[in-house]
């Protein structure tokens, strides 16, 4: 490799996507093993030294300092003291951060290009400004919104100036979930084990996962009290000129009705009658311009209704078509493209396709989209589009990809045809004066509908009066029917209502549900999702006891000023302490119900006999991953899915006990031993 030019040091977030970057930019490229299984890769571009350093995702975690352990301290001195909570780095990564940055000109950060992506830059970052001050001012971010070879190639020759607001929002949003997390779930943990002294107990506690399970329980309890009622509707079939067909059903304007008695009166009324009159006849043509761009919510809910997957299947496939270079980075909240923005390139590719060239019949224009939404989200690049790649079924893709790819580009094609338009109208008749009506539409032209057949509208019976006329009458009749419950949410509809609530992020939702389910809180029936005793009676008690963590007005806040943040509207200090304020009230309100907390858990224990804590909330031993057989039976305190394994400090040689889920937990404890006289982590010491 030629030693001249600028020696640049290039942090990926996963090595298939700087394996992508690596292919596209070098037509030679060295790899070197720096780490047990990291790889660094080396090329020249421009006469410059590039080395991609993939990471793998977040490179640290939030942690509590020395003495704020379980049992060290009140839960709420964790959020009242500011150096109760420590941020943990990766020790192999550190180091070798550390050794590259000490050895280069400048630092490219090319993680994903949203929030996260930039959280996860600002971490290597930190450990790299550390190791050479000078790399300050000498850094760039790198923003691709796909993996094509032409998109990798503008953002490498179009650098971007490097900010750390986005990035900073979301470590506030870290932070406080390790408040809320830490102190809430040890608080009323440790309640509950004064009720029941059982190992292993944890009762855990989340910002975003009570106000989520608090819709899905609310839904159940709706249905639950749901009391289905007997109505009925009144139909009158109306005859065609040549009496021989029936043109169309009315109903009658009071229906539906409750009492069956009224029914049968108006039935004995109009027993022998055979015409009717028309009274009104309106009609009116309707434009519906295709839909706007589509972001994360409206493509996990596409895909999740039309393939019947859980909205994490839904993202992991939209994932995968982003890394092999099919669409845009799926992971935005942005509704609207750029002005400049090169769709007659896209359009150009899928004209090719043939599914697709009628389609190209209704375009008059290929420049912009007809219907380009709002800028939303904090993050600078455009919704989710096709790249014009066409995919074929192979190592990576399946079938469920290929038709996620296809609703995207259907959708993507439709933004630019012409508007559906239909005929809509109602016709009102009179029966011996009692009053009649039906609505109808009939469709025009189908428009965007013939790419997104999906929202293709339901056809109703045409036809055609003239006010005054006489129209032939063949039966009146009643139909019977029962009101239905709520339906239960699915994961289409919940996301999208997360959404609107501002429960969580784009990426963040999926994960939500995931863990509900994983803590069997939530089952998955069919399509859609039911609460659990467990979850039931979490929500029942925190209702009780904590009602303004369990409503979204907490963590809806949190997000509102998280946005603030990342667009530098306030500074991020400022809003942590506003935050840590509001989160101590809202702890203090929880401590004061403690007792009320006993009594309750009291009683959901004695009802559901020597297994209650089963049956009644989440015992974290129940999701422990198997593991070899130096695993423990004490589950970890901290993220509730790990468990303690006995490890060794291969610095010292002192043995001690780690979380299971290491990196993304690093719960540690001292071994002692236990009155059994076993070894056990100190954090279960009784």
């Amino acid at each position: 490799m030629s030693k001249q030019g600028k020696q640049v040091l290039v942090i990926g977030e996963k090595a298939s996507q700087v394996r992508t970057f690596c292919e596209t930019l070098f037509t030679a490229v060295m790899t070197k093993k720096v780490g047990k299984r990291v790889y660094i890769r080396t090329g020249e571009w421009k006469g410059d030294t590039l080395t991609f350093l993939p990471l793998s995702g977040h490179i640290t975690n939030i942690d509590t300092k020395k003495g704020f352990g379980w049992g060290e301290c009140p839960p709420i001195a964790l959020v009242q003291d500011p150096k109760a909570l420590v941020v943990k780095e990766n020790y192999e990564f550190r180091k070798i951060i550390r050794e590259l940055a000490s050895k280069t000109d400048e630092l490219w950060l090319a993680t994903d290009p949203d929030s996260e992506g930039d959280n996860i830059a600002f971490e290597a970052y930190n450990i790299a400004i550390r190791s050479n001050p000078k790399l300050k001012s000498k850094t760039r971010r790198i923003w691709n919104s796909s993996l094509t070879s032409v998109e990798i190639l503008r953002a490498f020759n179009q650098l971007t100036s490097w900010s750390v607001n986005p990035a900073l929002a979301v470590q506030g949003r870290r932070t406080i979930d390790a408040w809320v997390g830490f102190a809430g779930t040890r608080e009323v943990t440790m309640t509950a084990r004064k009720v029941r002294k059982e190992r292993g107990l944890v009762l855990s506690v989340g910002r975003v996962q009570l106000p989520t399970l608090k819709l899905i329980v609310d839904r159940d309890n709706e249905r639950t009290a749901f009391l289905a009622q007997q109505k009925y509707n009144v139909l009158a079939d109306l005859l065609d000129d040549g009496r021989k067909n029936v043109l169309a059903s009315v109903q009658h304007d009071r229906s539906p009705f409750t009492k069956e008695t009224k029914v049968q009166e108006i039935l004995d009324k109009l027993q022998k009658s055979t015409l009717a009159k028309i009274t009104s006849f309106q009609r009116r043509q309707i434009r519906i311009p295709p839909p706007r761009p589509m972001n994360t919510t409206d493509a996990i809910a596409l895909i999740s209704q039309n393939l019947k997957v859980k909205a994490e299947e839904a993202l992991s496939i939209l994932a995968i078509l982003y890394q092999q270079g099919y669409i845009s980075y799926p992971r935005t909240e942005n509704r609207k493209f750029k002005d400049n923005f090169p769709h007659k390139d896209i359009l150009v590719k899928l004209q090719k396709h043939d599914p697709y060239k009628t389609f190209f019949q209704q375009i008059e224009s290929m420049i912009q989209v007809r219907t380009n939404g709002r800028k939303q989200g904090t993050e600078d690049h455009d919704p989710i589009h096709p790249t014009g790649a066409i995919p074929q079924i192979g190592t990576k893709i399946t079938p469920s990809h290929l038709k996620s790819w296809t609703f995207i580009a259907r959708w993507y094609i439709g933004m630019f045809m012409h508007d559906l338009l239909q005929q809509r109208g109602t016709v009102t008749l009179s029966i011996k004066e009692e009053p009649f009506s039906q609505k109808y539409q009939n469709t025009e032209s189908f428009g965007w509908t013939e790419a997104m057949i999906w929202r293709r509208p339901r056809e109703t019976p045409s036809f055609s009066f003239e006010k005054g006329q006489i129209v032939q009458v063949r039966n009146i009749r009643s139909e019977k029917f029962k009101t239905k419950p709520p339906a239960r949410w699915g994961d289409a509809a919940l996301i999208k209502r997360l959404e609107k609530l501002k429960i969580g992020t784009k990426s963040s939702r999926p994960e939500i549900i995931k863990k509900l389910e994983m803590r069997k809180y939530i089952k998955r029936q069919g399509t859609s999702y039911e609460s659990t005793l467990t979850g039931k009676n979490l929500i029942k008690i925190f209702d009780s006891i904590w009602p303004d963590l369990v409503t979204p007005k907490f963590t809806r806040q949190v997000e509102i000023r998280m946005d603030e943040v990342a667009t530098e509207k306030c500074s991020y200090e400022s809003m942590l302490e506003t935050i840590r304020f509001e989160y101590i009230s809202l702890h203090k309100q929880l401590v004061s119900q403690l007792q009320e907390l006993q009594v309750l858990l009291k009683e959901a224990f004695s009802g559901l006999g020597t297994s209650s804590s089963t049956k009644f909330i989440h015992k974290s031993s129940q999701n422990r991953r198997k593991f070899k057989s130096n695993d423990s039976s004490y589950s970890c305190p901290v993220c509730t899915v790990g468990n303690l394994r006995e490890r060794t400090n291969s610095r010292t040689g002192e043995k001690f006990y780690g979380c299971s889920q290491y990196p993304t937990c690093s719960f540690t404890s001292p071994r002692i031993k236990m009155k059994n006289q076993r070894f056990g982590p100190a954090v279960y010491k009784k």
